[in-house]
């Protein structure tokens, strides 16, 4: 079943945990040409973590805690099923891993990837220096090619970073509320949504996150690519939400490349949801 009766229902409470920094890089992957991709991130990387965006804290240059790249962000949303990397051996992962220990900073995105003795998923991985930390495997997958390229997940993800708890989606999971509910028994103080969200569709993506950060009264991560592929046009529009549903991200450019982040402040957060108790009120149901 999808959904079923909820028990100990309380307000979230995360452990002590400060501010946290948030990069969001608007990346334009070359169709399926990963090792290109790769490169290119090398240089927007080098310049986020050698100060290249001011610190709106006043104290220097802006240096992330996590670093967030779109969906697919190594090789375009692409449904050609050669362009998943086998699991175990993936350049994509092995960047990211490898970004995370240079620069001491976690890294988030989505890779396609293949398990040969399972399936195909669009996997997003939340890594670190000291490896992956957690992944997710896309629950609502998109029509058009990525429902008979894909398999579609089957369970949420929260897990812990610098004292936060983190919730991981993916692009279409965004429209789902039930599937991004902050559950109580399970509850997150931060969704990171990872996107190939079309320029046509820009105002739905920007009224969907801002519902899901109010309803859930949590920080909202969205970052989306920037560019075309051979089918589609995107045109950004990355942004953080706070608790409230209000815009709390301002963008940069490091070699060309858009990069949207925030200074997400926990304590701020957890003071509104004292004052402001709603997610104590939710209906006695859960995903399960």
């Amino acid at each position: 079943m999808l959904l079923r009766t909820r028990r100990n229902i309380g307000p979230a409470v995360s452990p002590a945990a400060g501010k946290l920094r948030l990069a969001m890089v608007e990346f334009s992957p070359e169709w399926e040409k990963t090792p290109e991709n790769l490169s290119r991130l090398d240089a927007v990387a080098e310049g986020i973590f050698s100060g290249a965006i001011a610190s709106p804290e006043g104290d220097g240059g802006f240096l992330p805690d996590i670093l967030v790249l779109p969906e697919c962000f190594s090789t375009g949303f692409t449904m050609n099923p050669h362009a998943a990397e086998i699991f175990d051996s993936s350049a994509s992962l092995s960047w990211m891993l490898r970004t995370a220990g240079l620069y001491d900073c976690a890294v988030a995105a989505s890779v396609p990837v293949w398990e040969p003795a399972s399936a195909r998923y669009n996997r997003f991985f939340f890594v670190t220096p000291d490896g992956v930390l957690a992944t997710y495997d896309k629950r609502h997958l998109f029509f058009g090619g990525e429902e008979e390229a894909f398999t579609p997940g089957t369970s949420r993800a929260v897990f812990q970073y610098k004292g936060w708890r983190i919730m991981p989606g993916i692009c279409f999971d965004l429209r789902f509320p039930v599937w991004s509910r902050n559950d109580m028994e399970d509850p997150y103080d931060l969704y990171i949504n990872v996107a190939n969200w079309p320029a046509a569709r820009k105002k739905a993506s920007e009224t969907l996150a801002a519902a899901r950060a109010i309803e859930n009264v949590a920080y909202v991560a969205f970052c989306n690519r920037a560019g075309r592929d051979p089918l589609m046009d995107y045109a950004g529009g990355s942004a953080v939400f706070n608790h409230r549903g209000r815009e709390r991200s301002f963008s940069s450019a490091v070699c060309g490349t858009g990069v949207v982040c925030a200074v997400l402040d926990m304590a701020e957060m957890l003071r509104y949801r004292a004052s402001f108790p709603v997610l104590g009120k939710s209906d006695a149901y859960r995903l399960g």
